[in-house]
């Protein structure tokens, strides 16, 4: 091996003590890492706690909305029957006796057919 490849070691008393505080700085920020992420995971696992509960509370507010939909169709069907019964109420509870009678059942069935 060539002498420029070779490697010595320091005569320094103290490098041997300068390693070690290498050593010692670099475990120590491996450590905060390890902590920074540890605490990075911890909070991760909160929020995809929160976003699933979020995702069952927006699953639940879809069915009452899709049940209040309903209801309101229901309640807006009921509501034409009454207007048109009112309607018809109206229209033929205005005329004679007579000729109500004369539209319902079998006898406009008969008019029908004359």
């Amino acid at each position: 091996m060539s002498p420029s490849r070779m490697t010595t070691r320091s005569t320094h008393p103290d490098a041997e003590g300068s390693s070690r505080e290498a050593r010692s700085n670099l475990e120590q920020k491996l450590d905060q890492m390890l902590t920074a992420l540890t605490d990075a995971n911890w909070k991760a696992e909160i929020a995809h706690e929160a976003v699933l509960s979020l995702r069952n509370e927006v699953a639940e507010v879809r069915r009452d909305n899709t049940r209040l939909e309903g209801l309101l169709a229901s309640e807006a069907r009921s509501q034409q029957r009454e207007d048109l019964d009112e309607e018809v109420q109206q229209e033929f509870g205005s005329q004679p006796q007579g000729e109500v009678h004369a539209l319902s059942g079998s006898r406009m069935q008969g008019a029908w057919q004359s």
